[in-house]
């Protein structure tokens, strides 16, 4: 694993800010899966102090969860990622208020961190998929302790390489570099003078028109069209949850709408964990083409998943119209 980083902000020799400091900013390291947390802004927040505050939350969530994912905690790691999915949306939806690119060292930074957790997170999924197989079924599936071995070892090399990026100098580059620059940009109004909420709605009902464009041709989409547009429906999501406390006399129209961002959210996540799992199947496979037996156990077991498409199709376009009569709690 390689330790470069192309933050260049981020040296610690450059930085005031050392890295207690930074964590400082955050919160001291938790031991238990960290989750994100409702974030206070009012009426009279101004676009730029929202995004220092949402931005703020999101990376607690990241440094928080180092602990766990150093003791190889599943849940950990599922929060830490989310924490860096969070980051990311939250940068993408206050991006007309950010300049020409700002922050993009530190995306990149992101995005690196965020592939060092994709395939413990990928393993845990389908050691969940192999006990709702069994659950349905009431049958192990064949050769279980050849199947849980091998897919132990996988998981804990998986696990070696989410440890390794949160022990090296880069991740702890990455936590001082983001702190560094939110309290920079603390100082700064610039494009950010607009009250939060003027720039709630209007990002807001955007991006709901955006959605329910690509849910109405769904079953035409690609793979890689329906892996964007589940993205665009997290980034709304979470757009909703940054929000929240901006229309809290709307909480009841909030709640309902994020129930069914949630519902959308989850069906796609199925179907993209189905395609996930299909393509690491046929990489256990060719890791260990000796056991047949295995090959066979790791068929039945996405056989199994992939019955549930055409149902999960039928979700989603369901889910669709419940999306487009749900209350805009922003109006």
């Amino acid at each position: 694993m390689t330790e470069q980083s192309s933050l260049t902000v981020a040296s610690k020799d450059q930085l005031e800010l050392s890295p207690a400091a930074a964590y400082g900013l955050v919160g001291t390291r938790a031991g238990a899966p960290f989750r994100a947390e409702p974030i206070p802004l009012s009426r009279s927040t101004t676009s730029a102090q929202a995004l220092v505050m949402i931005a703020t939350s999101c990376l607690r969530q990241i440094a928080l969860n180092e602990n766990g994912v150093r003791e190889g905690s599943a849940e950990a790691v599922h929060q830490m990622r989310v924490g860096l999915r969070r980051l990311r949306a939250a940068f993408s939806i206050f991006g007309s208020i950010l300049g020409q690119g700002e922050f993009d060292a530190l995306k990149r930074e992101l995005v690196w961190l965020t592939e060092q957790l994709a395939e413990a997170r990928e393993c845990d999924v389908l050691l969940q998929s192999r006990r709702r197989f069994e659950d349905a079924t009431g049958a192990a599936l064949g050769v279980e302790q050849e199947l849980s071995e091998q897919l132990a070892r996988r998981r804990e090399r998986a696990v070696a390489v989410a440890r390794g990026a949160v022990q090296v100098e880069r991740f702890q580059r990455l936590i001082v570099s983001a702190a560094a620059c939110l309290v920079s940009r603390a100082d700064r109004e610039g494009k950010g003078a607009e009250p939060a909420h003027h720039l709630a709605r209007r990002i807001l009902e955007h991006r709901r028109r955006r959605v329910l464009r690509g849910l109405a041709r769904f079953e035409q989409l690609s793979e890689g069209e329906r892996h964007k547009l589940r993205v665009r429906i997290k980034k709304l999501r979470y757009g909703t949850e940054f929000f929240a406390t901006l229309f809290s006399r709307r909480d009841r129209r909030r709640k309902s709408f994020s129930r069914r961002l949630e519902a959308l959210q989850d069906a796609l996540g199925r179907l993209n964990d189905i395609s996930v799992q299909r393509a690491l199947a046929r990489s256990l496979v060719d890791e260990d083409r000796s056991s047949r037996r295995s090959a066979f156990a790791l068929g039945a077991l996405i056989g199994f998943e992939h019955a549930e498409l055409g149902a999960l199709l039928v979700t989603v376009s369901k889910l669709r119209r419940r999306l487009a009569r749900a209350p805009r709690f922003w109006r």
